[in-house]
């Protein structure tokens, strides 16, 4: 009787795990086509010319890249400097969002992209809402997470985005503030000798890390990924996102791969490699 009742409890146990599992990706396609900082290889990124051509050409999904104004507001860099994307040396956490607006994001893409601004995390969200490309948020910056999930709740996207950071501390925190929101966690490992070799190492490293922070989704910098590494996260019930990758050989090895996410500066080339493999 109690060994019936022991099959019983592991049975509801993975059963329950499952449910979790495929509430945190049931909303989005597989594999997912992630802009990287919206068409990045296009159009100057993370802003909202980027973000728009991202929706245009078909992306499933975008990301973007949060920090805090010195006055509380937050918008899109990657940089914490400004000087890669705007030509002006300044942290964009100890200036205003007036200084902000000031720079010019666009300029150093191509003078046709010149007085393009580096915009709000509120605008971004505008631009995708309504449409089918799912937006990503990653947090940059460590204390921005209550001032993200009251941005969400205020214009009803709690369930309509996937917040992504490289910070386990973040991510804890994002999932206290507000469990109902998806998450993965970002990981960028050494690969010491080939990816083939690191995988059963990789793989028990981040089935733990992601545990931690109570997420079955790891986002994984391509080189660190191989086929034994992604069948080894499937099977345990993990997906596997891989960034960034712009060129097709490599998409076409990832895709043969069944990674659930690539992540491309040229969201545009990996959509027309995913129709070609289905003719």
């Amino acid at each position: 009787m109690k060994k019936i009742y022991f099959c019983l409890c592991v049975v509801l146990l993975c059963c329950l795990t499952i449910t979790v599992q495929s509430q945190e990706t049931k909303k989005l396609p597989i594999p997912l086509t992630l802009a990287h900082r919206g068409l990045s290889g296009l159009a100057p990124e993370n802003t909202l010319t980027a973000f728009k051509w991202a929706v245009a050409v078909g992306a499933n999904s975008t990301e973007c890249d949060v920090h805090r104004t010195a006055d509380g507001i937050l918008v899109l860099s990657h940089d914490r400097n400004t000087k890669r994307t705007t030509g002006h040396d300044a942290d964009i956490t100890k200036i205003t969002f007036e200084e902000v607006r000031k720079l010019d994001a666009g300029f150093w893409k191509g003078k046709h992209f010149a007085g393009e601004q580096i915009p709000t995390l509120e605008e971004y969200l505008n631009v995708l809402k309504g449409t089918t490309c799912t937006p990503i948020i990653e947090i940059k910056q460590e204390g921005t997470e209550k001032d993200i999930v009251e941005l969400l709740a205020k214009m009803d996207m709690t369930e309509d985005v996937f917040i992504v950071s490289f910070s386990s501390k973040s991510l804890a925190e994002i999932k206290r503030l507000e469990p109902r929101l998806k998450f993965a966690h970002i990981f960028s490992w050494k690969v010491e000798g080939s990816a083939e070799s690191n995988a059963e190492t990789f793989a028990t490293k981040l089935i733990d890390e992601a545990g931690k922070v109570g997420t079955n989704i790891v986002s994984l910098e391509h080189r660190m990924i191989s086929k034994k590494l992604v069948d080894i996260l499937h099977e345990k019930g993990f997906y596997v996102w891989a960034w960034t990758i712009n060129d097709i050989p490599r998409m076409n090895t990832l895709l043969d791969w069944k990674v659930d996410s690539i992540t491309s500066d040229r969201a545009d080339i990996l959509i027309e490699v995913i129709k070609q493999r289905k003719k």
